[in-house]
This record gives C-alpha cells, structure tokens and sequence, in this order.
C-alpha cells in the first residue's frame, strides 16, 4: 500500500513539473506575468483617471466592492440597466460615473437579510498591475477601507500576505486623463 501511495504522488509530482511551463504560460496569456507579493493593505488606483483610494485585498471575497455616493439605476432602452454615481479619492477628489450595469449581486447582511447591488466594470491598478475587476456599488461608510479587492481581481495577479501592508514597490499611473 505504501509503495502504491509513492508511486501514485511521484507520478502527481511529475505530472504537475510537466505542466508547469503551460500553466505559466497560460498565466502570462492574459498579460499578467508572474503574480506580485503584496500586503493586505494597499493604495489602490480606480478608473482611467486612476483615483487613488486605500484599499483591502480579501482573499475571502469573490468580487471587488466599492464605496460609491449617489447610485442611482436607471434604464436605457427597455432592458439595458445603467447606473450613474460618484467615488471619492483619499484625497477628496470625486468623479462621476455612467456605467452599464453587467449584472445585479444579492448580498447577505448582517441582520439576515440580503441588499441588491449593482455591479460594474472598471480599470483597477494595485502595485502597478492594472485590469479590469468586477465592482459591486456599496454603501461602505462604516468600513474603514473604501475599496475591497477580492479573488476575481486578484487571481493570478497577486499574492496576498496577510501580515503586512503597504508593500507594493511600483505605483500605480493614470493610464487616460479624459
């Protein structure tokens, strides 16, 4: 049984050294490169204007979540859901947005119950990485980080060490000023 166990994890060990170089490889496809070591605590930038928020990396959330004042859905045609709001920088910088809403999220609260959130794409840019991340529109005044980065952006990107913060050595630049 011991020989069999061997030689079954040997073979595993061998399998995943000859798929290496194709995973890689995948991973750079999508122009990521080799994931960056970050801390759990990061500036952030958001949008093409890059509007620098403090962020969490959570490893426990599935999508990102941003703090956005002022959201309001509205229809465009009849079933085209678009969504209009605003974020505000660390540095009391605002911008507005019109976005497409690519789908709604039901998330439980606290008290039991679930709230519906409009979820959006926009450019995001962490220690220099940009892409573009599914954000749901959050009231999140009574959290201490504006922006919540979860698994969807960070896969793949990003290795995340829970004991540190601020670690990420490049910025992050405004990548269009329109």
């Amino acid at each position: 049984m011991k020989v069999l166990r061997m030689g079954l994890i040997g073979g595993l060990i061998g399998l995943a050294v000859a798929l290496a170089p194709q995973l890689a490889g995948a991973a750079d496809e999508d122009g990521r490169g080799e994931p960056i070591n970050l801390g759990y605590i990061e500036n952030v930038a958001v949008g093409n204007k890059a509007l620098a928020m403090k962020g969490k990396l959570d490893t426990g959330a599935d999508t990102s979540s941003v703090h956005a004042y002022n959201v309001k859905v509205y229809k465009r045609g009849e079933n085209d859901n678009w969504v209009k709001f605003r974020l505000i920088g660390k540095d009391g910088r605002a911008i507005r947005y019109d976005q497409n809403v690519i789908r709604f999220v039901r998330i439980k609260t606290k008290t039991g119950g679930t709230i519906r959130r409009p979820v959006i794409h926009l450019p995001l840019c962490v220690g220099g990485r940009w892409g573009r991340a599914e954000l749901n529109l959050a009231d999140r005044g009574d959290f201490e980080y504006d922006i919540l980065i979860g698994r969807e952006f960070l896969a793949n990107r990003v290795l995340v060490d829970s004991g540190r913060t601020f670690v990420a050595e490049e910025e992050c630049e405004r990548a269009d000023e329109n």
